[in-house]
């Protein structure tokens, strides 16, 4: 069977080929939703597979810039990928695959990241594993540090405005020098990262923001929700920490020790945390350090490279990474040999399968 894939060509499409896979995760494609999500996937990135008129399937991509050893890349962030249960198991994927590869291809995209639900799909289509993350569940009686620390610096609660201004300071001082991390546009920020509608909270209570000041200048900040809980009359609530960031060295350390101390949290818990995060490494909690418990780590983001990079930045990538800090944290660039240097990049290559 034979499909016709191509970008959406307006809002109604769009909706329709990210319900391809948004059906399955309980989405409700409002229209005001479908508008919001379009700020930062434009319609013409959304591809669209037809059958008969209808669409079954869709697969999206982010423009993004992506951190790699030795400076930065155009790539594509890919995203919303799936088919319909009428149409499985007749190659609609890979008639997806194709087209959004071809025209990453012809963007000049010579990276495509992907954070792989099920990751067995994608190796067919040149993707491999790119890096590994840590998840934390920490007892509060366990959130003490090993070494002893003094916070510097003046941390403060700020409203999403101000974060607005602030945050992105951080993140951009950071992203700069750890490969696989990505910018992120005004729009993200105010759409995905600050952006806190009631039914994204699970339960929880709303997105707090946390800004640490060193001599007057963002130095790091936390976002975060509390959960609250009670088991047979006594607090067993739980601190979710959804994202924090900081310069290296004493911020970091500052920043989470806000968050280990914060009260009424029975648990402090944490995803995505690179394998070599200060708090496996530097100052570890007492308790994940001495008994390994309270951390996990599971696989990431997925690459392919649609086609080679600017022969220029290659150079610079390859002479440059092996001065670095070894900073990408728990990645692996897709191809790479396991002997190789963290952040090593690839071998050049066009959608080869890893």
């Amino acid at each position: 069977m034979s499909f016709r894939v191509s970008p959406t060509a307006d809002l109604d499409e769009f909706t329709q080929a990210v319900l391809a896979i948004g059906q399955y995760f309980g989405m409700e494609p409002t229209r005001e939703r479908m508008e919001r999500f379009s700020r930062n996937l434009p319609l013409e990135r959304m591809h669209a597979a037809r059958a008969d008129g209808r669409i079954v399937g869709g697969a999206g991509s982010f423009p993004v810039e992506l951190t790699v050893p030795g400076g930065t890349v155009r790539a594509a962030g890919v995203t919303v990928v799936g088919t319909y249960p009428t149409h499985r198991r007749r190659g609609v994927l890979r008639a997806l695959m194709r087209a959004q590869l071809d025209d990453l291809h012809a963007r000049g995209e010579p990276v495509a990241v992907l954070w792989a639900s099920e990751e067995t799909i994608y190796g067919r289509y040149g993707y491999g594993m790119a890096s590994l993350v840590g998840e934390m569940s920490l007892p509060r009686e366990h959130a003490a540090f090993a070494l002893p620390f003094e916070p510097d610096g003046t941390l403060r609660l700020v409203e999403a405005e101000e974060a607005l201004r602030a945050f992105p300071q951080v993140w951009n001082a950071v992203r700069r020098s750890i490969p696989g991390m990505l910018a992120r546009s005004r729009t993200w920020w105010e759409t995905r990262v600050l952006h806190d509608p009631p039914e994204w909270r699970a339960g929880a209570g709303p997105k707090r923001f946390v800004l640490l000041e060193r001599r007057g200048r963002p130095a790091g900040y936390a976002i975060y929700r509390h959960k609250p809980k009670r088991e047979d009359g006594v607090s067993d609530s739980e601190l979710q920490v959804l994202e924090a960031i900081a310069l290296e060295g004493s911020p970091t350390a500052a920043i989470w020790r806000y968050l280990l101390d914060i009260d009424w949290a029975a648990r402090i818990t944490a995803h995505l945390l690179p394998l070599d995060h200060p708090s496996s490494t530097s100052w570890p909690p007492r308790g994940a350090c001495a008994c390994g418990s309270g951390t996990a780590s599971g696989r990431g983001s997925w690459t392919s490279a649609p086609r080679s990079p600017p022969a220029g930045t290659r150079r610079r990538a390859r002479s440059s990474w092996r001065s670095q800090t070894p900073s990408a944290p728990g990645t692996r660039a897709a191809g790479a040999s396991p002997g190789a240097p963290r952040g090593a990049p690839a071998p050049s290559r066009t959608c080869a399968a890893t």
